[in-house]
């Protein structure tokens, strides 16, 4: 059951960290340009990417019923 919990402990571990929200609204616009922008940007940019790209995973799946 903790694997379900996996983006909450992420958060949790993000907020304690002081990053939480760092990287403002994921815009696509915003990623591309965290990502030429290099160093931490980037990484931050790769994962607000992903995590857009799990959130419309999720979205699909509960749309079909899965």
């Amino acid at each position: 059951m903790s694997g379900n919990f996996w983006i909450q402990k992420a958060a949790a571990k993000m907020k304690k960290k002081g990053t939480l929200g760092k990287f403002g609204k994921a815009t696509e616009k915003k990623i591309k340009a965290g990502k030429k922008a290099g160093g931490l940007q980037a990484k931050r940019a790769i994962f607000a990417a992903n995590m857009k790209e799990i959130a419309e995973h999720r979205k699909r799946q509960k749309r079909a019923g899965l």
